[in-house]
């Protein structure tokens, strides 16, 4: 099975026009559909899928809502 890919946390932020911070907040409150924050020895760890947050940034998940 192949890795798939992942973005920063940094990456992530500059792409929504937003601070690295308001990314962390959201993953930590589960608020993203496209990543994951998992407190790990006392510091937070994020994941964020590429192929997620392409398809949350083009409204993907709005569309199929309005089916």
């Amino acid at each position: 099975m192949d890795k798939p890919a992942k973005l920063t946390v940094k990456e992530a932020a500059a792409a929504m026009g937003v601070t690295p911070r308001y990314i962390q907040y959201g993953l930590q409150q589960q608020r993203f559909p496209f990543g994951a924050a998992v407190m790990m020895d006392k510091r937070w760890s994020y994941y964020i899928n590429a192929e997620r947050f392409r398809a949350y940034m083009e409204g993907q998940d709005l569309k199929e809502e309005a089916i």
